[in-house]
């Protein structure tokens, strides 16, 4: 049965009842992924039938509105943390973005996500344990790294629905995964500082990342997307990634600013310097990952907003030094703390109702 009449958003309880640590299979038996298990039955992406399709739609315009009075409620600029979800617990690239989470949380932004594991996880971790020492944090990575994955949930389903036999391994893997992040979360303050995930049915397998206080759970992948890239207004902060982060890093919001203004700050995090290097191989295997965009971004920016606007040089500078690839903290607080206060405008004028006051952008056009 899909969710519908969402009058505010979800939390962790919401997605994860019914979990049960006794059981192999207890991952499967939340709320969440029964929904997902009716979402895949119902066609996934493409629903199968014209009522489907009406009550997702339906869902997820209430969500949309959910989303819009919490936001309005909440009144604090949002900061965006993507990155991919094969980030592994024990991995360098998770501890390293949980830090400037917990850093930028202490600045008193929102810290935003895409929901799913990962650097996603890694971010809501970060927020957390924000009132708490660093140690507390480290000794939560330390926790978390000894569950580092969830296995392999691709192609859960026989054609009636059940789990395939051969997924029982991983979905047991996925039953201690989530197992050990409620452990860690218990240890966090039971009152948790606040932070909003916005996942999607579409990666449903993946189990529930449950160190956000809030949920933003969509259907469809374009309307979760949408909300997280606009919403993000005070910046955004790329963890290392695939092809998720990097559409959300060329997304057309920057390319079409008309002023400097309006501009969202991007910053590229990876102390393992993901950003600054190309991957390299053997033959066709990776060998080192990585996704060189040092020059690619800025020099794709500054032809949009030269093309256009024909800025002099002083004037185009300003546009990119809000493009930072740094691993440094303090600079991650400076480049945010410029535009904090033109993204706190800008998210009053939309959540008021006045999108006027907000400037629009020529999306989606070549």
């Amino acid at each position: 049965m899909l969710p519908t009449m969402r009058q505010r958003l979800y939390s962790a309880v919401d997605l994860i009842d019914g979990f049960n640590p006794f059981d192999a299979l207890g991952f499967t038996l939340t709320r969440d992924f029964e929904v997902f298990r009716q979402f895949v039955s119902d066609g996934g992406p493409v629903p199968s039938s014209l009522e489907t399709r009406l009550l997702q739609a339906q869902h997820d315009a209430e969500i949309a509105d959910a989303l819009r009075r919490f936001l309005k409620d909440v009144d604090r600029p949002l900061v965006g943390f993507m990155g991919g979800h094969a980030a592994k617990r024990n991995s360098p690239a998770f501890a390293d973005i949980a830090r400037p989470a917990w850093s930028v949380a202490q600045e008193g932004y929102l810290v935003v996500t895409g929901g799913g594991p990962g650097v996603m996880e890694a971010a809501h971790v970060g927020v957390a344990f924000s009132r708490n020492d660093m140690s507390d944090l480290d000794r939560a990575l330390q926790r978390l790294a000894g569950t580092p994955d969830y296995g392999d949930l691709d192609d859960l389903f026989e054609s009636d629905g059940r789990v395939r036999k051969s997924k029982r391994k991983d979905v047991a893997a996925a039953r201690d995964w989530l197992a050990v992040a409620l452990e860690v979360r218990s240890a966090a303050p039971s009152t948790m500082p606040l932070s909003l995930a916005i996942p999607t049915w579409l990666y449903g397998a993946e189990p529930t990342m449950p160190f956000a206080t809030h949920y933003a759970k969509y259907f469809q992948n374009s309307l979760r997307e949408e909300a997280l890239v606009n919403n993000s207004r005070a910046g955004i902060i790329y963890g290392q990634g695939g092809g998720g982060t990097l559409r959300e890093i060329f997304v057309e919001r920057n390319y079409y600013a008309k002023d400097v203004d309006n501009f969202t700050p991007m910053i590229f995090f990876d102390k393992g310097g993901y950003w600054l290097r190309a991957a390299t191989y053997e033959g066709t295997t990776v060998r080192s990952y990585g996704a060189k965009l040092d020059e690619a971004v800025p020099d794709m920016l500054k032809f949009g907003i030269c093309a256009r606007l024909k800025p002099d040089d002083a004037r185009s500078s300003l546009f990119l030094e809000k493009v930072a690839f740094t691993s440094e903290v303090s600079i991650i607080k400076d480049v945010l703390a410029k535009h904090s206060g033109v993204a706190r405008r800008n998210m009053t004028f939309a959540l008021a109702g006045e999108p006027l006051k907000v400037p629009t952008f020529r999306m989606n056009r070549a």
